[in-house]
């Protein structure tokens, strides 16, 4: 690969944060922090981490000490994320429900796609150091990433993990800032369709009032036992996560479900005015 300007590369890496949830140990935070910046990275978020701060962390983040400053530490996975546009969770496990999944490279090169044309901005979670991400924090995630290791031997600690995404996503990030300084260059990064977006696309906090909405609307009309709604909402999660809805398409649905609601409780009556938009319906929380 060519020189590649390091400058713009740092920019697209700055929209790329590291969350760490409930860690255990202080030293796998120093390591991280030292793995993300020799790859240009540097916001880590730290979701109730078990002990912090600690000297370990500065031993082990040798070099890299003055990101310490710049570490977030947050109530929950929630807060970590709420700002995020896409938000990968980190997963060796199959799970009850198949989720999209991504080996590490494709997802920096969707992960960096996203940054370059639309400015998203994106998560990479990492679990606990003995049990991962619970089920209910991978379902959060729009995608699970997996790190295709040795099935002989496929033991990598948090901070090595860490250490190998951030490395994909440097590389992604190089290829794409080579590729638009040279876009004669032959160099390969994605199958996906270059589109851009009219309306800026939704984050984490703003589907997080979504997904009560649509789950209340099909509890009004009993399509869903509330009660008993078995697979159906983390079945809705993986389907609108994949999706990506942007602010008009947001509105839309949630409009939508509006209108659904006051129809079946009777509150709605037809108008003879003709209808342009059902995305003038307010949401309903």
């Amino acid at each position: 690969m060519s020189q590649v300007d390091n400058a713009v590369v740092s920019a697209h890496l700055s929209h790329v944060r590291i969350v760490m949830v409930n860690t255990t140990l202080p030293a796998n935070i120093g390591s991280a922090l030292r793995a993300m910046k020799t790859m240009g990275l540097s916001k880590l978020v730290l979701v109730e981490p078990k002990t912090y701060p600690h000297p370990d962390i500065n031993a082990l983040a040798a070099g890299a000490v003055d990101l310490i400053e710049q570490i977030e530490i947050v109530p929950t996975l929630e807060d970590a994320i709420k700002d995020c546009h896409l938000v990968f969770g980190t997963s060796a496990r199959s799970r009850t429900i198949p989720w999209p999944l991504l080996d590490a490279r494709p997802a920096a090169e969707k992960s960096l796609n996203a940054v370059v044309k639309d400015q998203q901005e994106i998560a990479i979670v990492f679990g606990r150091e003995d049990r991962g991400l619970t089920n209910e924090e991978l379902a959060m995630a729009n995608y699970h990433v997996t790190i295709p290791v040795n099935n002989d031997y496929g033991v990598l600690n948090v901070a090595q993990a860490i250490q190998v995404i951030c490395y994909e996503m440097r590389m992604a990030a190089m290829a794409l800032t080579e590729q638009k300084e040279n876009p004669e260059a032959t160099m390969h990064v994605t199958d996906e369709i270059d589109m851009q977006w009219d309306e800026p696309l939704v984050t984490h906090e703003q589907m997080e009032q979504f997904y009560p909405h649509i789950e209340k609307m099909l509890a009004e009309i009993e399509f869903m036992d509330p009660k008993n709604p078995r697979l159906l909402p983390l079945r809705l999660r993986r389907l609108f996560g994949r999706i990506q809805l942007d602010r008009m398409e947001y509105h839309l649905l949630r409009g939508i479900f509006t209108r659904v609601q006051a129809m079946n409780s009777g509150k709605w009556k037809k108008s003879t005015d003709k209808i342009t938009d059902s995305s003038e319906d307010q949401p309903n929380a």
